[in-house]
């Protein structure tokens, strides 16, 4: 099937300023095949939903006619344009790996297709035309079209009593992805979840590859935040599951931690450690903060002593509110916070990369 995009004449885009046309056609990509070719497709394309030529990506909202289907389908068209050509080989491979996890299982799972995770109506390619100030450039283009999957704007992850239909639709639908042998591998409560009508939809599936899920016979409870997150053996179910239930259902009162600098952090999920979300229920001792990831990605221009310092801020609060983040595990003592007597037993010759 070629694709022609056409363009409203009032769309104001650094594309079509690049390739001075309101008409563009592509072919579909050899790569991977997702229509039946031999039919014409033509797209309307209405709206600029993201327009950078720095990145060379463009996406916009449009109408498509489709065989089949009585009246044309709304849709998004991401272009990638091949002006930056390392920048445009990168991302095309994001492309193609998107397109070959629709082809070999989104596309045959049909309680999702569709409903959930949107249709991809074709990935395709084109040489296009670069109009320079000195000169016609010819650059690789490529082109996917997926069903309309709303946006990210009418998420709403909880109400005034609680946790949202929306979130335990979401997270149904995440753990049906992954029962159906997908693991997204770029999701999160701020990134690739939109809503239309009500609905959830998960996009951009550019970083997912197949998966074994650990939690394909898992069952959710009528209630989602009746799911004990340890209960979880998948990494990104149970850490999407963590999020959800710390943004929705943050918990009880508790005691407030004494240290200043970490009020910000009270009941969240994560504590920032130099360059990095850790989770605080993967932590279990003062020594296993302090060598978080530490030899391999520190700058050596902050002093051991502050590392330590933070380090033991961070346990005392994660002691003071145990119960909220290792509900299986009895809480610990404070232990020993010296740096001298940690130094005198385990040495600073640290290379744990987590």
């Amino acid at each position: 099937m070629s694709l022609s995009l056409k363009f409203s004449s009032d769309i104001l885009s650094r594309f079509l300023e690049a390739i001075a046309s309101n008409q563009v056609t592509f072919q579909p990509s050899s790569s991977v095949k997702i229509m039946p070719p031999g039919i014409v497709a033509i797209v309307d394309v209405t709206e600029v939903l993201y327009d950078s030529f720095r990145n060379g990506e463009f996406h916009y909202r449009g109408r498509i006619s489709l065989p089949n289907e009585p009246s044309p389908c709304e849709v998004v068209v991401k272009i990638l344009f091949g002006h930056k050509q390392i920048l445009y080989s990168q991302r095309l491979e994001d492309y193609i790996q998107e397109a070959k996890i629709y082809q070999d299982r989104l596309c045959c799972n049909k309680s999702l297709y569709g409903s959930g995770v949107p249709k991809l109506y074709g990935f395709y390619e084109s040489k296009l035309t670069w109009k320079t100030a000195k000169r016609d450039i010819v650059v690789d283009g490529a082109c996917m079209v997926y069903q309309f999957y709303g946006s990210d704007k009418d998420v709403a992850w909880s109400t005034g009593s609680g946790i949202s239909d929306f979130s335990s639709q979401v997270f149904k639908l995440l753990l049906e992805v992954h029962k159906g042998g997908v693991r997204h591998n770029s999701i999160g409560l701020d990134r690739n979840i939109t809503c239309l009508d009500g609905r959830p939809f998960l996009t951009d599936f550019s970083q997912a590859y197949k998966h074994d899920c650990p939690d394909k016979e898992f069952e959710l409870p009528t209630h989602l935040l009746d799911v004990d997150a340890d209960t979880l053996k998948c990494g990104e179910l149970r850490d999407f599951y963590t999020d959800l239930q710390h943004h929705v259902a943050p918990g009880k009162s508790c005691p407030r931690c004494a240290v200043s600098e970490l009020t910000d952090m009270h009941m969240k999920a994560k504590f920032h450690w130099y360059g990095y979300d850790v989770y605080y229920n993967r932590m279990d001792s003062l020594r296993s903060i302090f060598e978080h990831r530490r030899r391999m990605d520190f700058d050596e221009d902050i002093p051991v002593e502050e590392q330590w310092e933070y380090a033991v801020k961070v346990w005392k609060f994660l002691c003071a509110n145990w119960s909220s983040y290792h509900k299986t595990r009895k809480a610990p003592s404070l232990g020993d916070i010296s740096f001298e007597a940690y130094k005198a037993k385990y040495g600073l010759n640290i290379t744990h990369g987590e």
